[in-house]
């Protein structure tokens, strides 16, 4: 989702945004208790599960997709809490880590595994070149309102900053990752960030989605986003052959039609036939947001 510091009022992270929770979409799944109180884990599918940082304002979501030979964590967090721990409770088999796209609060756990897959693209790789202290730059993910629940013991907002990763994988347009039983197949989806990607799961009929898409304000203003490359990955997503969407923050197994519902606003928008919008600043960048039932678009105001 990749928070702004300096937004108008509500715009980007609305007041007391904490009281909308528990989401009630959450009770359709029965929720595993671990021994990781930051993260609220759901059984999705038969060996899918969502790990879900919902004491934080950007509510994550990691999925670990468990196989026959290997399991696969899509997305590590903000790297608040003990996601490496979380896993090992949950699984006994070898895991790697298949990022969705280069983000902090994607990769903030990355640095305790030693497999790694992600997108290879000019973008990604400038970002992964080894900063130790990334984190304190977002240190405020951790501070006032942005968070809810206790923090980990270890977790001082002061300092607190995730560490440098190295990958051993960089996955390439339908790439396919073996699980045994289960595969992940690669589509590159670039909108959001230049390297994201989206990861079809055929067999449960699923399609991850990371941050090109999630039933909540999605960003398009930023320097990283481009709303025709948003367009040509949303039409591309729209085609392929899945029935839930499993977005990265919020809400969990969102209806295929949700993502064809986002397509169509965004076509509407980039045509100047949208309805009513509402204007701001997020991170001194001028921002026109569109509401509709299920999300918002936030792009920028030229």
């Amino acid at each position: 989702m990749a928070y702004s510091k300096n937004t108008d009022a509500g715009l980007i992270v609305p007041k007391k945004w904490y009281e909308s929770l528990p989401r009630p979409s959450w009770s359709r799944f029965e929720k595993v208790e671990t021994s990781q109180p930051w993260f609220s884990v759901y059984e999705t599918t038969p060996e899918t599960y969502a790990l879900y940082e919902d004491g934080q304002f950007e509510e994550v979501i990691s999925y670990l997709v468990i196989g026959e030979d290997t399991a696969a964590l899509i997305d590590t967090g903000n790297g608040i809490g003990d996601i490496k721990a979380l896993v090992e409770e949950l699984t006994d088999l070898p895991t790697i880590v298949v990022n969705t796209h280069a983000h902090l609060d994607h990769t903030g756990g990355n640095s305790q595994f030693e497999e790694i897959a992600l997108y290879d693209h000019p973008w990604a790789r400038r970002r992964t070149k080894g900063r130790p202290k990334e984190g304190i730059d977002v240190g405020n993910y951790v501070s006032g309102e942005m968070v809810w629940k206790p923090l980990p013991r270890d977790v001082d907002p002061k300092t607190w900053h995730t560490d440098p990763f190295n990958v051993t994988r960089w996955m390439k347009e339908r790439d396919k990752i073996d699980l045994g039983g289960k595969q992940l197949e690669v589509i590159h989806t670039p909108g959001h960030t230049p390297d994201s990607v989206c990861l079809l799961e055929s067999r449960e009929r699923l399609l991850f989605t990371g941050d090109i898409f999630y039933p909540a304000p999605i960003y398009i203003y930023s320097p990283d986003s481009d709303m025709n490359e948003f367009i040509s990955s949303f039409r591309k997503m729209v085609k392929a052959d899945y029935d839930y969407a499993m977005p990265a923050h919020n809400e969990t197994m969102v209806e295929k039609k949700v993502v064809e519902d986002v397509l169509n606003a965004i076509e509407a928008i980039k045509a100047g036939k949208a309805g009513a919008y509402k204007t701001g600043v997020a991170n001194g960048i001028k921002v026109r947001r569109f509401d509709y039932p299920r999300f918002a678009l936030i792009i920028r105001d030229e």
